[in-house]
């Protein structure tokens, strides 16, 4: 059997060393609260997202545990394990950068859409076109997506990439809605009386 040394290990194999060298990994507890940081076998090194998650979930165990070791719970118990993995499971789930990826990319897609569709609005009351308005909402959409993106992409965990996708929306989406409705309703209004 051929050892590595420690200078010549990459940072996914230093990452995932650790995680198994870690007092909880090594007595089960991280298994008994099911955990997924006790068989790290089908993780590549090179996952460097994945593992830094991996890593981050791993300090968190470590701190409830001890918390819960502090205030007298038995986690050797596997009932207190448990529950103590939901808690900890129920905040850090862990995310492929993929999916942060795919996420900004739907999201991107969804403003550039949108943007379009109401801009293109605002091309009817003007008396101009619609498609050239929505080319140019396109590109509108388009700019706002190269703030939002990078910021979905680059997060860890599943619940932050929703909060940080419902966040932009909230911000971004609702002020476009408003601006596509308003557009719809002076539309309609001129279309009507004028």
């Amino acid at each position: 059997m051929e050892t590595i040394s420690y200078e010549n290990m990459g940072k996914g194999a230093l990452i995932i060393a650790d995680l198994y060298s870690r007092t909880n990994a090594m007595n089960g507890k991280y298994r008994a609260g099911n955990l997924g940081l006790d068989n790290l076998a089908g993780i590549k090194d090179e996952d460097i997202f994945f593992l830094e998650t991996l890593k981050m979930k791993a300090n968190l165990a470590d701190r409830i545990i001890a918390e819960a070791e502090s205030q007298g719970k038995n986690t050797t118990d596997l009932a207190v394990m448990k529950e103590l993995g939901d808690e900890i499971n129920s905040s850090i789930t862990p995310i492929h950068k993929s999916e942060a990826v795919m996420t900004a990319i739907w999201d991107s897609l969804f403003y550039i859409i949108l943007y379009g569709i109401a801009i293109g609005i605002w091309g009817l009351v003007f008396g101009k076109s619609f498609s050239t308005f929505f080319h140019y909402g396109n590109i509108l959409g388009f700019l706002i997506s190269l703030l939002v993106a990078p910021i979905i992409a680059c997060q860890r965990t599943k619940q932050k990439v929703r909060d940080m996708s419902f966040g932009a929306g909230a911000i971004w989406g609702f002020l476009i809605i408003w601006i596509g409705i308003l557009g719809l309703t002076v539309w309609i209004v001129k279309s009507i009386f004028f």
